[in-house]
C-alpha cells in the first residue's frame, strides 16, 4: 500500500485528486490540503508517507520547494496547468509531471512508476478493474542536451551503458545516445531486474548476455565488456543458478567457486 499526500491550492483540483486516489486500491490518502506548509509539517514529523502529489504554483511555497526539501525521503508527482515547468521538474528528479486537466488513466500511469511491489500490497486483484491494473514502465526518458531535450530509451533495446567522464552513453540495437546523466544516475533509475553494473564504467542489460569469456561478459554474441574486480562476486552470484556442469559439481567462475547439481545426460 502506498501512503500519499496531495496538496493543491485550488479546491476543485484537490477534489479531483481525492476521487482518483480513492478509486485506486493500492493508494491510501493520508492527507489532502490546500496548505503546503501543512505538508512540510507532516513530512518532517513522519516517515510513513511514500508519495506526494504537489501543485507547482502555490502561495508561500511551491511544489518544487517541497521537492528540494524532501528529495530522497518521498517520491513526488507534480500537477500543474503549465507545461513549461515540466523540464525543470524532471531536473529536480520528480517521478512524473501531470498537466491539468488529466484523466484517471494518465494519473494511474504516473502512480504505476512507484516500486511495483508497493502497488500490490493489500490490493486484491479482483478489486482492481482490468484497465486500471498497475504496469511496469518499459522505458526511460533521458536528457540529451543542455536545452532541455529528452530522448525516450526502450529498455528492451539497450545493450550496455558506458561512462564518459561526467556523462554517459547508451548503446542500443540501432544507435548510441549520449545523455547528460552520469552512470550513477542511471544505475539508480534503471530496474535492477533488467540491468546490472559490472564495471566502474559499464552497466549491461541482463537479457543481452550471451556468454562469458575470461574476465569479460559477451553481449549479443560479439560485444565484450570487462568485468571489474569490485563487481565479480556479484556477477558470479547472479549467474550461479544458471551454471551447469556435466562431469563435475564445482567450478570457478570469475574467481568464485560455485556449486551446481549435475546436468542429467
Amino acid at each position: 500500500m502506498i501512503n500519499c499526500i496531495v496538496v493543491d491550492d485550488e479546491q476543485s483540483a484537490l477534489d479531483i485528486m481525492i476521487s482518483y486516489i480513492k478509486d485506486t486500491p493500492f493508494l491510501n490518502l493520508v492527507k489532502a490540503t490546500t496548505n503546503p506548509m501543512e505538508v512540510v509539517g507532516i513530512l518532517q514529523a513522519s516517515n510513513d508517507v511514500d508519495l506526494v502529489f504537489a501543485d507547482i504554483q502555490m502561495p508561500r511555497m511551491n511544489g518544487l520547494n517541497l521537492v528540494s526539501l524532501f528529495d530522497g525521503k518521498v517520491k513526488f508527482i507534480m500537477t500543474t496547468g503549465y507545461q513549461e515547468y515540466a523540464l525543470q521538474s524532471f531536473e529536480f528528479g520528480v517521478m512524473d509531471y501531470l498537466v491539468k486537466p488529466f484523466g484517471y488513466q494518465r494519473f494511474l500511469r504516473a502512480v504505476s512508476k512507484m516500486p511495483f511491489e508497493m502497488t500490490l500490497v493489500d490490493a486484491p486483484i479482483n478489486e482492481i478493474e482490468p484497465d486500471r491494473m498497475p504496469t511496469k514502465e518499459e522505458y526511460i526518458f533521458v536528457k540529451v542536451d543542455a536545452k532541455g531535450k529528452f530522448y525516450k530509451v526502450l529498455y528492451k533495446e539497450v545493450i550496455y551503458i558506458e561512462a564518459q567522464k561526467t556523462y554517459a552513453s547508451i548503446t542500443t540495437n540501432g544507435e548510441r545516445v549520449t545523455t547528460n546523466l552520469t552512470l550513477l544516475d542511471l544505475e539508480k533509475r534503471l530496474p535492477i531486474d533488467r540491468f546490472m553494473r559490472v564495471h566502474r564504467s559499464f552497466i549491461i542489460a541482463k537479457e543481452k548476455i550471451t556468454g562469458i569469456e575470461g574476465d569479460e561478459v559477451v553481449l549479443d554474441k560479439v560485444l565484450r565488456i570487462p568485468i571489474g574486480d569490485t563487481y565479480k562476486e556479484a556477477f558470479a552470484g547472479y549467474i550461479e543458478g544458471s551454471v551447469y556442469f556435466k562431469e563435475q559439481d564445482t567450478a570457478v567462475v570469475l574467481g568464485k567457486r560455485v556449486k551446481r547439481s549435475l546436468r542429467p545426460d
